[in-house]
């Protein structure tokens, strides 16, 4: 699959994806620097913005973080920070609280619901709704994805897409969106490959379950059942 790697400088984004696939030893490279973008983004809001009006007035318009997102900001351990965003966050439900009808509308009938009724507003929005962290991480997933396919377009990340830090069927799925249903051939090839690997893996371990075969020597195929989810969805997201 040689081919000369076309173009000269390809920015930022693109750089940072080829270090990532170099050095990432498992797990989807567009993953971790998702994820990454994520922790960042909310380590900097904690120590710099929590008083920002407009940061403030984001996050009580979501009702704070996405529970990913809450729970990682309690791991990143500034208990300041969160109580100046969810004291926000906290008196804008209790606004919304307060105007809610004392007496409710008569629940839905179980025959409308099982029917597929159209689903009711909420009386308020759901915590995290349009969390700042997730548009964050989705900003940077949109970036690594299009300097994903160009890399892949033009050869210059050849030799890379293969490796540990190969990319998962998720970010895959959602390359193909950016590059408008279409996926460049180095890419789908690369993932087909892998997933031929592994669906044989598969298929050993599941022989291991024949009582004709359970004493036959295990392989790499022990953890196939891991690696076939890391590889589907990527790995596990803090």
């Amino acid at each position: 699959m040689s081919r000369v790697a076309m173009g000269g400088d390809k920015g930022l984004p693109h750089h940072k994806l080829e270090e990532a696939l170099r050095e990432q030893r498992e797990g989807c490279a567009v993953c971790h620097l998702v994820n990454r973008t994520g922790r960042r983004y909310l380590e900097s809001l904690l120590y710099e913005d929590v008083n920002d009006p407009g940061v403030q007035a984001r996050f009580r318009g979501s009702l704070g973080f996405c529970s990913r997102h809450a729970y990682l900001m309690l791991d990143v351990g500034d208990g300041l920070g969160t109580s100046i965003l969810y004291r926000a966050a906290t008196r804008e439900l209790l606004e919304y609280l307060s105007q809610i009808p004392d007496a409710p509308k008569p629940l839905a009938s179980l025959r409308a619901l099982l029917g597929g009724a159209s689903e009711a507003e909420t009386a308020f929005p759901e915590p995290g709704s349009g969390c700042m962290v997730c548009r964050s991480e989705k900003s940077a997933e949109d970036t690594y994805l299009r300097a994903l396919l160009d890399g892949a377009e033009d050869w210059s990340l050849e030799g890379l897409l293969d490796g540990p830090g190969a990319i998962c069927v998720r970010h895959l799925s959602r390359a193909s969106r950016v590059g408008g249903s279409r996926l460049p051939e180095a890419l789908v090839e690369v993932t087909r490959e892998a997933l031929k690997e592994l669906e044989a893996d598969l298929d050993l371990y599941v022989r291991h379950s024949d009582h004709q075969h359970k004493d036959e020597p295990w392989g790499k195929e022990r953890n196939a059942w891991k690696r076939i989810v890391a590889k589907m969805v990527g790995p596990r997201r803090p």
